[in-house]
């Protein structure tokens, strides 16, 4: 049996992006090769929010699942978005 991870470890509701978000989803906006306008349609999003997570504005659930599967149709996008190794 696989031990679990403590309740101090996990923290449901609690999204801690990494620090470099806004630098990873420039990353990510570089390897669709859209503009961020292209960035915002494909991710169902108002442009200005966009520009907010670019600030660092972390993205609400939904808008992070559009995110992650906007990441698996780049090849690299999840690396990209996701890799602790990056941060």
């Amino acid at each position: 049996m696989t031990e679990r991870p403590s309740g101090a470890e996990l923290r449901p509701g609690v999204a801690l992006l990494p620090e470099d978000f806004p630098a990873r989803l420039a990353a990510l906006k570089e390897l669709t090769g859209l503009s961020w306008e292209g960035v915002a349609t494909a991710l169902g999003v108002d442009s200005r929010q966009l520009h907010r997570w670019r600030r660092g504005t972390a993205p609400n659930g939904e808008a992070m699942l559009s995110l992650v599967r906007l990441a698996t149709q780049v090849p690299g996008g999840l690396d990209a978005l996701l890799d602790e190794d990056l941060a």
